[in-house]
Parts: C-alpha cells; structure tokens; sequence
C-alpha cells in the first residue's frame, strides 16, 4: 500500500465516525419516569448549592523548580558551579 494511501484512509473513517456519533447523540429518547426526573434535578440542585471550597495559597514562590540547583539557588559564597 503506497504511504499517502495510508495518510488518507483516516479521514473518511472520522467522518464516518463523527456521522454515526451525531446520529446517535441525537436519537429521539423514550420518556423517563417522572420520580427519577424529580430526584435528578434535585441531585443537581443540592451539588449546585453546596459552596466551593476556597483556593489554597501557593506553596513555592512562584517559579517551577526543575530539581537541579540553579545559581538563584546556591548561597552567594558558594562559588562557581562545580559541574
């Protein structure tokens, strides 16, 4: 099989995915009892009244640390890096 025959075979097969994707998304729903639509919606309501929790403060000082010492991180009188 030649290589651009192999770049070009993904293409119609998401196509053929996303089509069948959509069509089934979308299918028409039967309808649902309605206690469990009730309980459902109050499930939802009692997550969306609970209160977020506050963010944390951050516990470095902002910068990534890569695990290596860095010069910032060495004492001024440390002298050169010995590597």
């Amino acid at each position: 099989m030649p290589a651009w025959l192999a770049w070009l075979i993904p293409v119609p097969l998401a196509t053929v995915a996303a089509i069948a994707w959509a069509a089934w998304s979308n299918r028409t729903r039967g309808p649902e009892e309605a206690i469990d639509s009730v309980q459902a919606y109050e499930r939802f309501r009692s997550a969306m009244s609970t209160p977020v929790p506050a963010p944390r403060g951050r516990r470095d000082s902002g910068r990534r640390d890569s695990g290596a010492d860095s010069a910032s991180d060495r004492a001024p009188d440390s002298g050169p890096d010995p590597r």
